[in-house]
């Protein structure tokens, strides 16, 4: 299978998120079944395992399940408007997730793929 190497970055994704409507990340309402279609064009050999986990839930519950799922662990996180605060969970392998957790304690999967690469920004001087 082709590895796409994506650059996900703190303020891409706060752009992403601070025009997506968040309200399963807020709210008390969960994702029905049928929006996990979403899911299904981004990354097939995840499919199986995206669609078996609930996409929203208890913090604690997703982040449990992503671990053993995937390995994936939290690499980046940052707060959206003071509503939500938004992970960014990778593998060893190259796996990503984008979590957000609204203020009630709820979390959903946002977004997920293969393919993840870290940049390292150095700070300094513009050349």
């Amino acid at each position: 299978m082709a590895r796409i190497p994506v650059y996900v970055s703190a303020i891409a994704t706060c752009a992403l998120l601070s025009v997506s409507p968040l309200a399963s990340a807020t709210s008390s309402k969960t994702i029905p079944q049928a929006s996990t279609a979403a899911v299904m064009n981004e990354t097939p050999a995840r499919n199986a395992d995206l669609l078996s986990m609930q996409m929203c839930g208890e913090r604690d519950q997703v982040v449990q399940e992503l671990a053993q799922n995937f390995n994936e662990t939290p690499m980046a996180y940052g707060q959206v408007d003071g509503s939500a605060v938004v992970e960014i969970f990778v593998s060893d392998g190259g796996t990503w997730t984008i979590l957000a957790t609204g203020t009630d304690g709820n979390s959903c999967i946002v977004s997920a793929g293969e393919g993840f690469e870290s940049t390292t920004l150095i700070k300094g001087t513009d050349v």
